[in-house]
């Protein structure tokens, strides 16, 4: 499996997360961010899943995060997984 694919899966996952929460979210009248674990500089490999995760992410209605404004991805990403 390549970089971009494992990163597009788990974009994936993340959105199918949020969709779960999206009730307690809209009760409380809170805003659902997507973080996703993927650096903006062009440096860093994950860089080659950045549009298509964006879009991915804005497409189904949420506001898309990425490194380092992603804290989510940045501080617990890889010791979650």
């Amino acid at each position: 499996m390549s970089l971009k694919e494992r990163l597009l899966i788990e974009v994936s996952r993340s959105i199918d997360i949020a969709y779960f929460l999206c009730p307690l979210f809209d009760k409380y009248g809170t805003e659902l961010e997507v973080h996703a674990d993927i650096n903006t500089n062009p440096r860093f490999g994950s860089n080659t899943a950045l549009t298509e995760a964006m879009g991915y992410i804005l497409s189904m209605g949420f506001t898309f995060k990425a490194k380092p404004d992603a804290v989510a991805a940045s501080c617990c990403a890889n010791k979650v997984v």
